[in-house]
């Protein structure tokens, strides 16, 4: 069958048939003849699957694990239940307090001054609940900071973005980030980057997430054995960067794009002020920023004006 036809039959479009099959969801073969790819009818039953549960937010690796285990989707088919019904209480309860707004304005004797108050009791009561939602962070990030920046930190920040505010401390912490947030000053990006984050699809952003993610996992149950593979690979990279001119110039020209923007972030206070906040909202991002600071200050390497990786320590011998 040809791509074509799988489109028609599945609804998918071509770039998102392509995207599963980089993801490995899928393996078409291809014709020898004329190196076009064919799609059995098992690949299109799998393709309308995936659709089908990406309509229901499910990520790309927990699709993967219920096509290898296909006794998982009555699990993730109940839990999406679960949440459905959640998503009805939830949307319920702001109903009557919408309705209850709306019977009091009807009243001929209400002023402004209670049109303000009950306004102000609708955006609470639906704010405080949807904070103990998971993903609650991130989707208010998107909300209050939508163009690059808002992209940015959901990209960098995504796997840590998900806890829900159902505490004092939390509270307190995230209304100081949104504070800060608000208030920072623009970084200015290189055009590199200007122009990476305008052209960022929604695909895109799902490669970018589930690799933040995949780190986010590593460095937050990383043993001390795997501390040690990581120190190895690390210095085997090394040695290979600095045998090879282009990725030492690629290198060196990363190196000074990554010390501007955290130059201009630690000048605005990012690290004081957003980091230790989202320290308090995720126990896993405090593990996480804890745990890579200390390995890497434990290489004792640094960067020569030639783009050379070197240890410190070898340089005072």
């Amino acid at each position: 069958m040809k791509i074509s036809e799988v489109m028609e039959i599945t609804m998918l479009t071509k770039k998102a048939i392509n995207y599963y099959e980089e993801e490995g969801l899928i393996k078409p073969e291809v014709n020898p003849k004329n190196n076009y790819r064919e799609y059995s009818q098992s690949i299109v039953d799998k393709l309308v699957q995936i659709s089908v549960l990406r309509q229901l937010d499910i990520s790309i690796k927990e699709i993967n694990d219920i096509i290898s285990d296909p006794k998982r989707l009555k699990d993730k088919l109940e839990q999406h239940l679960i949440n459905l019904n959640e998503e009805i209480n939830r949307l319920e309860k702001s109903k009557n307090v919408l309705m209850s707004c709306l019977n009091s304005i009807t009243d001929s004797n209400y002023g402004l001054s209670d049109l303000t108050k009950q306004l102000l009791f609708l955006h609470k009561s639906l704010e405080m609940d949807e904070r103990e939602r998971e993903g609650f962070m991130k989707r208010q990030i998107q909300r209050i900071f939508p163009g690059n920046f808002g992209k940015m930190l959901v990209i960098n920040y995504s796997p840590f973005l998900n806890a829900p505010i159902n505490t004092k401390e939390k509270e307190e912490a995230w209304l100081n980030m949104v504070e800060f947030l608000d208030e920072v000053e623009g970084i200015e990006y290189p055009e590199e980057m200007k122009e990476m984050y305008e052209n960022l699809t929604n695909q895109d952003m799902e490669k970018f997430e589930d690799f933040f993610a995949k780190e986010a996992r590593k460095w937050t149950k990383i043993t001390d054995e795997e501390l040690l593979v990581e120190r190895t690979q690390f210095f085997e990279n090394m040695n290979k960067m600095n045998s090879d001119t282009d990725m030492q110039s690629a290198l060196l020209k990363n190196s000074r794009i990554v010390k501007s923007l955290k130059g201009q972030m630690n000048n605005h206070g990012y690290y004081d002020k957003f980091e230790e906040n989202l320290k308090v909202l995720s126990s896993d991002y405090c593990i996480y920023s804890n745990t890579r600071k200390k390995f890497f200050e434990s290489l004792n390497v640094k960067l020569d004006d030639k783009g050379k990786i070197e240890v410190v320590e070898a340089l005072r011998t």
